[in-house]
């Protein structure tokens, strides 16, 4: 069984209660973990630049392939421990806020997980 530390999904910090740091397992760290696998940009770790979304490469071009991000995505969520498949996948681009909108549901070995997720400036 996978642990993770407890993120606040508004401002990406630890929580931290009494002191102590918190933990999620199970379809929380699933999803925590989806989360932050769309917020990091391919080559932003410099310890392993291969992981991340290719953002600049596929999604943030002028006219970006929907079947190809769709794919992209995809593969990014189904990268994370815990995920069996994609079930569904949606996502809009809000050009004037500067935000890109993934919602998706995903089968995982804690049952299935329905999300949605605001990624950019405007979040």
């Amino acid at each position: 069984m996978a642990y993770d530390l407890a993120m606040n999904v508004q401002t990406g910090d630890l929580v931290v209660r009494n002191g102590d740091l918190m933990i999620v397992n199970n379809g929380e760290r699933v999803a925590q973990q989806v989360l932050i696998t769309l917020r990091e940009w391919l080559g932003e770790w410099f310890l392993k630049t291969s992981d991340g979304v290719p953002y600049l490469e596929y999604i943030l071009v002028k006219n970006p392939n929907e079947a190809h991000v769709r794919q992209v995505l995809s593969e990014a969520i189904q990268s994370v421990e815990g995920v069996k498949g994609v079930t569904e996948l949606e996502f809009a681009f809000n050009r004037i806020l500067r935000t890109l909108t993934v919602s998706y549901e995903i089968d995982t070995d804690y049952g299935f997980i329905t999300k949605k997720e605001v990624l950019g400036y405007g979040r």
